[in-house]
């Protein structure tokens, strides 16, 4: 049995994007989000959508969205992204989106930023390979993965990794200590 962590009402849109498409024709939702410790589910009248914390890459927090209006009534609105995995297959990559007030898009990327980001990855060679080439300015998914040979779900296992050892910003830039890494790989060659 599952431990309900929190709950809250909220609106939601459940695959805003497919990996890099936005669908400009999604309506928001009024809805609930129930958070337990192993997934958000979302619930809608009768209908429910659930998203398993295994399965969150990012999870970032926006004051707006491109293409789409914060949905009225929030006296301060925020907007809580969470770029998962569609399905097991793990091979797209899916934007869903939250708003509520701002106290409450806070909690939530904290409650899900503890289940779903938690653990520490150990950094290997793909890891330091994929460093170098972001530290070198290439940013291109497509390129990399060429490169590096990976699948998109490694690759994203990858940047998720790089970024909860604190090696890699949002954006992909390096942070100190992903600079530090580069610097100890440059000596080692």
């Amino acid at each position: 049995m599952e431990k309900l962590v929190a709950k809250a009402r909220v609106y939601y849109i459940i695959s805003y994007g497919r990996d890099s498409t936005m669908f400009t024709d999604k309506k928001w939702t009024l809805g609930t989000a129930y958070l337990t410790e192993k997934r958000v589910v979302f619930k809608f009248l009768d209908r429910y959508s659930t998203i398993f914390y295994s399965d969150i890459i990012e999870v970032n927090e926006r004051d707006k969205y491109p293409h789409i209006s914060p949905p009225m009534g929030w006296s301060r609105g925020s907007i809580l992204e969470l770029q998962h995995f569609e399905d097991s297959s793990k091979r797209h990559v899916l934007i869903s989106i939250i708003s509520a007030d701002f106290d409450v898009i806070t909690k939530l990327k904290a409650i899900i930023g503890r289940f779903a980001l938690q653990e520490e990855r150990k950094i290997g060679e793909e890891h330091l390979k994929l460093l170098l080439l972001l530290s070198m300015g290439i940013r291109d998914i497509a390129m990399i993965m060429y490169i590096l040979n990976l699948t998109s779900e490694k690759y994203y296992t990858l940047i998720k990794d790089l970024k909860l050892n604190g090696l890699i910003y949002e954006n992909l830039s390096l942070t100190d200590a992903g600079r530090r890494n580069i610097y100890q790989l440059k000596k080692r060659i």
